[in-house]
């Protein structure tokens, strides 16, 4: 059976190495036969969650009106949410923080993603330094009762195109063809 994957790419440069593992992994994914959407948050308008609980009455629906509104039907619609990401100052881009700050509608109103997955680039070459930001991955998979299908991380990888090669270009497509 397939799955509907909304790939969530997080970095506001196009065509980095983030996007470059995105690629390979919505390859991998379509060649399943699932059907992948891909959003780009990096270069979204969005805002952060005023914690109004404006959502829990009303249906599930925020009170701020930005480019979120387009990810709402996508985030309900989906079987799988996978975010492709690079690292900056130890933690997700702000725009992704923010992205998945404003999920919280999907508390007042459930998603139903079940499962769960994240392609994460990054300049240091200590792997342990992203342990923050993947646990953090790990806590909210967890809170959501998300499944957690899988990580690939990638160190030392900065400048435009520097993760090119990279084994984990490989393992991105075999997580995507590896959804059923």
């Amino acid at each position: 059976m397939s799955k509907n994957i909304l790939l969530v790419h997080a970095s506001p440069r196009k065509k980095g190495n983030s996007d470059m593992l995105a690629d390979w992994f919505e390859r991998g994914a379509t060649e399943a036969g699932n059907a992948v959407t891909r959003i780009a948050v990096g270069q979204a308008k969005i805002a952060g969650c005023m914690a109004c609980e404006y959502c829990f009455a009303h249906d599930g629906e925020c009170v701020n009106q930005d480019d979120m509104q387009e990810f709402y039907p996508l985030l309900r619609e989906a079987d799988v949410i996978v975010y492709a990401t690079p690292m900056y100052f130890y933690n997700f881009p702000a725009q992704l923080r923010a992205f998945q700050d404003r999920m919280f509608c999907g508390i007042a109103k459930p998603f139903g993603i079940k499962q769960t997955a994240l392609l994460l680039c990054f300049e240091d070459e200590d792997a342990s330094t992203c342990d923050p930001v993947v646990n953090s991955y790990r806590v909210a998979a967890d809170y959501c009762k998300q499944e957690n299908l899988g990580e690939v991380i990638v160190k030392g990888v900065y400048e435009k195109g520097a993760i090119e090669g990279n084994p984990s270009l490989q393992a991105a497509y075999n997580l995507g063809k590896s959804i059923q």
